[in-house]
């Protein structure tokens, strides 16, 4: 552990979070010193909304959590589109230590923040990637966004990298695929994903059925993976 990381995590009460997913004394510190740094950093880089850093650990950190609602196979290879300051990719690094995060964003300072944030946290499984998502040239097994881009635009981007689909039998385990954080009215766009592509199964995980905070009430998991899957 870094010098950095042991000072800020040396002492600690255990954070409160919306979704009720196992965590361990050491994630529990990791992530309440990534919303502490998130913060910090966001004054410099408006890596969030100024309006939102008062909740940057239960309405963005903890947001994310909800993807830990199911497990991510050892192994997993995964790209944030859009990775902004690391929601979810950081999550994501600190929650399943044994997959690979690949940090995807066109905007230097993003990635640069996000390279930060890893390093800081000690979390060797999350690097990132500066350009277009049209351009990456990354593998995955999973892909991941945080309200960056409509459903059809981000399978687009993750057909091009994706893997040949594990068969996962396992429910308690997210399947190959897309896993989408996303608000709001979205039949619109699971209508154009399903009418491009017919092919797909989306599920789609309403947040009110995992917390009762009013605040992820209109907010969904969406996860699209392939028949075969």
């Amino acid at each position: 552990m870094d010098v950095t990381r042991s000072c800020q995590l040396q002492s600690y009460m255990r954070a409160s979070w919306p979704f009720d997913i196992p965590l361990d004394n050491e994630q529990d510190e990791r992530l309440q010193a990534y919303a502490r740094e998130l913060r910090a950093v966001n004054r410099q880089f408006n890596l969030v909304s100024r309006s939102d850093e008062a909740h940057m650990q239960a309405r963005h950190v903890g947001h994310c959590l909800a993807l830990g609602s199911r497990g991510i196979l050892p192994g997993t290879k995964i790209i944030d589109w859009g990775t902004g300051g690391g929601l979810p990719a950081i999550v994501l690094g600190v929650l399943f230590p044994d997959v690979h995060v690949l940090g995807v964003d066109s905007n230097n300072k993003k990635t640069r923040s996000v390279d930060l944030f890893a390093r800081r946290l000690g979390l060797g499984n999350v690097r990132t990637w500066q350009g277009r998502a049209e351009a990456c040239g990354a593998e995955a097994n999973l892909s991941v966004s945080r309200a960056t881009a409509p459903l059809e635009t981000l399978w687009t981007w993750h057909a091009a990298v994706a893997l040949e689909p594990r068969k996962i039998q396992d429910p308690a385990s997210w399947k190959d695929g897309l896993l989408c954080l996303k608000g709001g009215d979205l039949e619109d766009e699971v209508a154009a994903l399903t009418s491009a592509h017919p092919h797909l199964v989306v599920e789609r995980i309403p947040l009110k059925s995992l917390t009762s905070d009013p605040y992820f009430a209109t907010k969904e998991i969406i996860h699209v993976s392939t028949s075969t899957s």
